[in-house]
């Protein structure tokens, strides 16, 4: 670092962000890929899909978290929220994991981006978190 020669903060977050941006389709397509699969956990209801689509939402906030994409990633949190309570309480709930997944493909489709529409949807999944018992 002391020798001169180097590249410059400007260019290295450029090339940086040229870089996020090469990888921005892939990741959208593992968040819609994560969501079908939550989907499909639905559909079978397996003893083990809690589990399964808590890590599956958890995967999702961290992808969710590479890209700009605040409505996906609070939706996607939601549903971690409750479903981590759903679990601590023993009282699991299709219908409101079923809710999550209509929000985040919506989220997605609108590539995760705010607007009066998604903060009205997630109004909505505050309001079914808020009717499960915190965790502990």
């Amino acid at each position: 670092m002391a020798r001169p020669g180097g590249r410059l903060i400007v260019e290295a977050e450029s090339r940086a962000n040229q870089a996020l941006d090469e990888q921005r389709d892939n990741v959208f397509a593992l968040l819609a890929a994560n969501v079908d699969a939550i989907a499909a956990l639905c559909a079978t209801r397996s003893d083990d899909a809690p589990v399964q689509i808590y890590a599956l939402a958890s995967a999702m906030v961290d992808m969710a978290g590479y890209l700009d994409v605040p409505t996906f990633f609070e939706a996607a949190f939601s549903l971690c929220e409750i479903a981590d309570r759903m679990q601590d309480a023993g009282a699991w709930s299709w219908p409101s994991v079923e809710v999550h997944v209509r929000a985040l493909r919506l989220t997605l489709a609108a590539q995760g981006q705010a607007s009066a529409d998604s903060d009205r949807l997630l109004e909505g999944l505050r309001a079914l978190i808020a009717h499960v018992p915190p965790v502990g």
